[in-house]
């Protein structure tokens, strides 16, 4: 199965602005043989960044920019992080079936503006990138656990402002979240997965879609054919998901794995909740005055 890697959509990169991704570790981890019951819950929430923090973040930028005397505002993308998603079958419920076919496993979050749009243009700006990230010869990197990005401009003003450095910054956002690769790509390896994908297709193939193998593929077929076939599919899958247990199964595979990893990561979890405290507490004053 393909590795997938895992992207938070609080973090506020901006288009343009590259950022490294890091390394994801080459030997699988050990599922614990006492797994915590329900950890993929907690590991979700650690993988998240804070929305406080990540909403002074915003607004720090927004401020930066417009004394540089540029209107932007940094997009901002807060949603829950579905760990069955990130080891290849994201939820799907007989309900969201129903109402949106397959639009809920669609990926989430802003996107690079295209060129003829409003914020493409500024990004164009040789002026506003400078603006944002700093001079693009002298831009300074931060490093944190083998990621890397810009710390210069108006963005590695607003991580020091809120985050008390870009190096914090880097450890609670996208370090927290990289750091369950081990986890969730071992767990992707896992024989249990490819025994729920077994479970899952006796019941496909009683409806018509038999030719599906697992539900990645009906998925796919889905959102490329569209329409009312689209739903029809979806909700088929997502029948036959809840029918067999297909997502407890992957929660519980997901468990093992994350409950060794976040053993292995208690010392540094404890420091990023330190931070995320604190960031939290630092973006605070600056979204008191948006609301006055």
């Amino acid at each position: 199965m393909k590795k997938k890697t895992i992207a938070t959509g609080g973090l506020i990169l901006g288009a343009g602005v590259a950022l490294a991704a890091a390394a994801i570790p080459a030997t699988p981890i050990t599922p614990s043989a006492e797994p915590v019951a329900g950890i993929i819950r907690q590991a979700e929430a650690y993988a998240q960044a804070d929305p406080v923090a990540e909403q002074g973040m915003q607004e720090a930028v927004r401020q930066c920019m417009a004394k540089a005397g540029f209107d932007y505002t940094p997009p901002m993308w807060i949603s829950p992080l579905d760990l069955n998603g990130i080891i290849g079958f994201k939820r799907l419920t007989v309900e969201t079936a129903k109402t949106s076919g397959y639009a809920s496993t669609e990926p989430q979050g802003p996107h690079e503006p295209t060129p003829a749009s409003a914020e493409g243009q500024l990004f164009a700006d040789p002026a506003f990138n400078q603006a944002l990230t700093g001079p693009a010869d002298t831009q300074p990197k931060t490093t944190a656990d083998g990621l890397g990005t810009s710390a210069g401009g108006c963005r590695g003003q607003a991580m020091t402002r809120i985050y008390g450095s870009a190096e914090n910054y880097m450890l609670a956002t996208l370090g927290a979240s990289n750091s369950l690769l081990i986890a969730t790509n071992s767990a992707s390896s896992d024989p249990g997965v490819d025994r729920a994908i077994r479970d899952w297709k006796p019941c496909m193939n009683e409806t018509p879609y038999s030719s599906y193998a697992n539900p990645q593929q009906a998925s796919d077929a889905g959102k490329a054919v569209g329409g009312q076939e689209e739903f029809r599919i979806a909700v088929a899958d997502a029948v036959c998901r809840d029918k067999t247990g297909f997502h407890a199964t992957l929660d519980g595979i997901l468990d093992k794995y994350l409950t060794t990893r976040m053993q292995q990561l208690a010392p540094e979890i404890e420091k990023v909740k330190e931070i995320r405290r604190n960031a939290a507490s630092s973006a605070a004053p600056i979204l008191a005055t948006m609301t006055n």
